[in-house]
Formats: C-alpha cells, structure tokens, sequence
C-alpha cells in the first residue's frame, strides 16, 4: 500500500513539474515624447535633440554653446615630431 502511495504521489507531482515550452516576441518601441524647447540662451547656440540611451531611459535635448575650432600649436619641424589637430573649445564666460 505505501509502495502505490508513493507512487501516485511520484506521477501526480510529475504532472504539474512537467516541463512547459513558451513562445514569445515582443517589439520594444519606445513611447513617444513631447518636449517643448526652451527659448534659446543667445546667439550662436545649437539645440541638440533628445535621445533614448541603450538603457532605454529618455536623455532630454539641451542647447550647445557656441564651439569655434582652435588651431593647433606650433610645433618644430623635426624628425620624429607628434602630429597636433586641431581642437573644439567652447566659449567660456
């Protein structure tokens, strides 16, 4: 009698851990944002738009101070001499 006991026990326990097959797609749209854009801060000034990071989290858009493009340095002609770029500054008040 345990013997069946145990063995009723064993079969009705292998049914519901019996193992469950899912299939799923899922499309990952990010919702929509409406952002109004503030009043420029003066003249020169670039907005830069928001983004969603790879993280999914909405990155809100910002205006850019104006950037001039410095030259580089001089450097003497030598052999061996690094090669300087230019470079972007922004203006600093």
């Amino acid at each position: 009698m345990k013997k069946a006991m145990l063995m009723t026990m064993l079969l009705a326990g292998g049914l519901f851990a019996a193992p469950r097959v899912t299939v799923g797609i899922g499309i990952g749209v990010p919702a929509p944002v409406a952002v109004v854009r503030p009043v420029c801060p003066g003249p020169g000034y670039a907005w830069v738009d928001g983004y969603y990071a790879p993280n999914g989290v909405w990155v809100a858009g910002y205006w850019a101070p104006p950037a001039v493009v410095v030259a580089p340095p001089f450097v003497h002609a030598r052999i061996h001499a690094p090669i300087v770029t230019g470079r972007f500054e922004h203006f600093r008040r």
